[in-house]
């Protein structure tokens, strides 16, 4: 129990971080420096180190995802079992049946054998083993695909994904099954986070022993840009990094990638890139979109943590009238190569224009948007620099001016007002009338 609830705070927690960033989601969307020879590909390429869109084509667009879908198979699996070397999964009959007549990716898997929850995630990811997936569905979902395919939609809902809806766990052509660019982009960095993801699509071979059907069989990645052996020339790459291919008639050639190189950490989603017979078109575009983000960003720190960045106006306080503002972390972000960091601009809002002490060193007053050429690229919090105790003195007198400064307060100085005017015209004429009793009195007295 405890792991579940565990499993949805990570999973919320990256939901929240997709969504709400430490750099705007749309900051800074910049155009390659070569011709893109197609515009119907769905494509995202982000930065991992800051989150950073650098560029993006048709990115909330709903297309066929094919085997990407397999990633979200891969999740549900890594989340619900508890030993994924010595869990055992069955290949139960009826899952074949949909597979009948159709060419297909398969790592050989036969009706009836039993193969851990480990070897299963290695043939879906690298081998692409659509009955792979079928058997992990059918095992996590208590016998039944459709309540599987339940679970990968609640999951797409927890990590904020609100264009994407699964009908089977591989990615087959159907009706309603689909997704976006953006939407696995997002899956993607949630399995990032798992234990066992980036092992696992990382590799090229992975070998599964002897089962009680068949002999030891070596699966091999579908990711050809990460393979030096079948990639070659033009593909292949050394700072490829996994994860997953999809290709159906109907999705077109699509691949979830990942790049490391530089200090640099790179996510690529293309969908939809037409086939071109033997040539992988999101091969060759992902190579290109990483040589570009490569080569023209450079990762930097305009603005580091405990910088001074602008004063506030502090009241109720003796200590000081003016409380320095500070960075409150460092904001690291991808910086086109050739931008001198000078140039980026600091776009202050405040919480307050005047702060009242007490203040707490640390404590939240503000952000700071870092702006380049006027575009966002970057935000982070304003935070007192120091600590400002509160006179007690000048509170109470700030306080008893604000009590007078209220219309309440305006009104019933008004009505104390005319009340002590009419009692000094009441006594006024009450002593008038005194005097004159007693002028009355003496004449009175006078003339007896």
């Amino acid at each position: 129990m405890k792991q579940k609830f565990a499993r949805v705070l990570t999973a919320f927690a990256v939901a929240f971080t997709l969504f709400l960033p430490t750099f705007p989601a749309q900051a800074a969307v910049y155009e390659p420096d070569f011709e893109m020879d197609s515009a119907q590909e769905g494509i995202l390429l982000l930065s991992l180190d800051t989150g950073q869109v650098l560029f993006e084509q048709n990115a909330d667009t709903k297309m066929a995802p094919a085997s990407l879908t397999k990633i979200m198979t891969t999740i549900l699996a890594l989340e619900n079992t508890e030993n994924w070397e010595e869990e055992t999964a069955t290949a139960p009959d009826y899952i074949y049946d949909e597979f009948v007549g159709l060419n297909v990716s398969t790592a050989n898997i036969l009706r009836g054998e039993q193969l851990t929850i480990q070897q299963l995630v290695y043939a879906m990811m690298l081998q692409s083993a659509n009955e792979g997936a079928s058997v992990v569905a059918d095992h996590f979902g208590g016998g039944s695909i459709d309540k599987f395919c339940q679970m990968m939609n609640q999951k797409a809902t927890e990590l904020g994904c609100t264009n994407t809806h699964f009908v089977n766990p591989h990615g087959l052509d159907a009706d309603n099954h689909y997704s976006t660019p953006r939407d696995m982009a997002k899956i993607a960095q949630y399995a990032l986070s798992l234990p066992n993801f980036s092992e696992v699509c990382e590799s090229s071979r992975y070998t599964i022993p002897q089962t009680n059907k068949q002999g030891p069989r070596t699966l091999v990645t579908t990711v050809l840009m990460q393979d030096r052996i079948r990639g070659g020339e033009g593909i292949y790459s050394p700072y490829i990094k996994g994860i997953k291919t999809g290709t159906t008639d109907n999705a077109g050639r699509c691949v979830v990638t990942r790049y490391q190189n530089n200090g640099k950490d790179f996510l690529l989603v293309i969908m939809g890139a037409p086939m071109e017979g033997t040539q992988n078109r999101a091969f060759l575009l992902a190579n290109k979109l990483f040589s570009w983000a490569d080569k023209n960003f450079t990762l930097k720190t305009p603005l580091k943590e405990g910088e001074a960045v602008h004063q506030v106006k502090v009241a109720h306080s003796f200590q000081t009238d003016n409380l320095l503002l500070q960075a409150g972390s460092d904001v690291s972000l991808l910086m086109p190569t050739s931008a001198d960091e000078s140039s980026v601009q600091l776009v202050v809002t405040l919480d307050s224009e005047k702060v009242a002490a007490p203040v707490e060193k640390g404590q939240k007053l503000g952000t700071v948007t870092l702006k380049l050429g006027g575009e966002p690229i970057g935000e982070t919090t304003l935070v007192a620099a120091e600590s400002v105790k509160r006179s007690t003195l000048l509170w109470m007198v700030d306080s008893i001016n604000g009590l007078l400064a209220t219309t309440t307060a305006k009104v019933i100085l008004v009505l104390l007002g005319l009340a002590v005017a009419a009692y000094v015209a009441y006594v006024v004429l009450a002593i008038r009338r005194e005097k004159k009793k007693r002028r009355i009195k003496r004449n009175r007295k006078y003339k007896m």
